[in-house]
């Protein structure tokens, strides 16, 4: 195998890291660092100046940071730029999953009193007696886990949606949370008309002025929700909203519908803390509203070990006069480039890769198995970064679980591997953490079988290793 991977690969390292890509930390930030917005040199900078901060998450499938190290970034980044609350886009909970998220948020004075979730199809599928998605507002006890009044104002119409003006400094931010499932498939009855009617109408009952922000957020069923309203509807959401959120595709976007780019919107997917859709990456969301400028938007990736400045299409600006834009708050770094990585004499099947990879986290790990999770191979010529993504789709960390001999048996079965050579009493295996997550289950185990991971560590990340790999070959 490694004479013919040999014989395969013709690796070509190019030295651009250094010559041609500037990093942000080695040069000078006046020049490079802010895109225009003053005095802003860091992301320490926009917490400072900002004059409102607050954040969104969602889809982290009842994950917190006993059992996720993206969850755990994200709260001591939180700490970090101390936003004002935090806004949850749902599927907060899943059912069959181990949902450390309920123990910590019960034990997290800051989050339960800060915390605003959203009812929607995992919250459903989790509180409901027949764990349905489709089953309306069954979601609701989510809410129960929070105290929503603690710094707000709160109007609920019904179990699972609420109104809150919550106050922050001299600003009121007017909160407006649906509930709008994944299912059932017919929006007519996942967002029934009676919701509907008392959104537009709590909407139409703000008084808006010059100190009031407006966000309207429903998980929605396609990742979009403005479009299932009528004309009229719509253009009174686009034109009086300054946020309109979803989520559900695990995927971050950043926009304003066709037609309304001159309107008061941007409409925002919070993509996913964890379970990322394909091509996406984990992160959250931090808003910066500036009064002399406007409101800025980042995505903040979990994949990394540090809060910083996003870019390109991770960062957006809705200047006080103009259309919504995207913005570099930092100059690209090495690994954000697509530059070839790599120069392929032969093409590269999936099993190879995947029998590489597994190899190369064993002898980093010394785990007794190593599942990657490749799904495509590489094409004969030049890899670039984005070729290397898309092997897997994703670039999900691997984490190591422990798991006693006497469960390792329907682990096994569930992955598919029926040969198991070990005689220790403890079997450690490496895996995506989506995939973890099924493994726990099947053994009956916890997430303190997972060996532990720092914030600060970078981990086993799928197209990391495929890059080392390919590089040092």
């Amino acid at each position: 195998m490694k004479d013919r991977l040999g014989q395969l690969l013709v690796l070509t390292l190019l030295i651009w890291a250094t010559s041609q890509i500037t990093d942000a930390e080695s040069t000078n930030p006046e020049e490079v660092v802010g895109n225009g917005l003053p005095g802003v040199a860091s992301i320490a900078d926009l917490d400072r100046i900002a004059d409102l901060h607050f954040a969104l998450m969602s889809d982290h499938k009842g994950d917190s940071p006993l059992s996720s190290v993206e969850f755990a970034r994200m709260t001591a980044w939180m700490k970090e730029g101390n936003p004002a609350f935090v806004v949850g886009l749902g599927d907060h909970v899943k059912h069959r999953f181990e949902n450390t998220f309920i123990p910590w948020l019960r034990s997290e004075p800051w989050w339960r009193e800060h915390f605003y979730p959203n009812v929607a199809d995992g919250e459903n599928e989790y509180y409901s007696p027949t764990h349905r998605q489709s089953d309306y507002g069954e979601g609701a006890p989510i809410l129960d886990l929070v105290k929503l009044e603690a710094h707000a104002s709160v109007i609920r119409p019904n179990s699972s949606e609420y109104y809150a003006q919550i106050p922050v400094r001299d600003y009121t931010v007017h909160l407006i949370q649906m509930h709008f499932s994944d299912q059932p498939m017919d929006d007519a009855v996942a967002f029934p008309e009676s919701s509907r009617a008392w959104m537009m109408d709590t909407l139409e009952g703000i008084e808006k002025g010059g100190r009031d922000l407006i966000i309207v957020a429903a998980h929605s069923r396609t990742g979009a929700w403005d479009m299932v309203l009528s004309p009229e509807r719509r253009k009174s959401l686009l034109d009086k909203a300054d946020l309109v959120l979803s989520a559900t595709t695990h995927r971050f976007e950043a926009w304003v519908p066709e037609g309304f780019e001159e309107g008061n919107a941007v409409c925002v997917n919070t993509g996913a803390v964890n379970y990322p859709g394909p091509m996406a990456t984990n992160g959250y969301v931090e808003i910066h509203l500036i009064e002399s400028v406007g409101i800025v938007g980042q995505y903040i990736d979990l994949t990394r070990t540090g809060r910083r400045l996003q870019r390109e299409h991770f960062a957006w600006i809705k200047p006080k006069a103009g259309p919504m834009r995207n913005l570099d708050l930092r100059p690209a770094i090495a690994d954000e480039t697509d530059a070839p990585i790599a120069h392929l004499s032969e093409p590269l099947e999936a099993t190879e890769i995947e029998e590489a990879l597994s190899q190369l986290i064993r002898e980093k790990t010394g785990v007794n198995f190593a599942l990657v999770g490749t799904r495509k191979g590489l094409d004969k010529g030049p890899v670039t970064r984005e070729a290397a993504w898309r092997v897997f789709g994703k670039n999900i960390n691997i984490r190591i679980v422990q798991i006693p001999m006497a469960k390792v048996l329907p682990v096994l079965g569930f992955l598919r591997k029926t040969e198991n050579s070990s005689s220790d009493p403890i079997f450690r295996l490496a895996a995506p953490h989506p995939t973890m997550t099924g493994i726990m289950t099947v053994a009956g185990i916890t997430h303190e079988a997972i060996e532990p991971q720092a914030i600060d560590d970078k981990g086993l990340r799928q197209v990391d290793l495929l890059i080392e790999w390919l590089t040092t070959r």
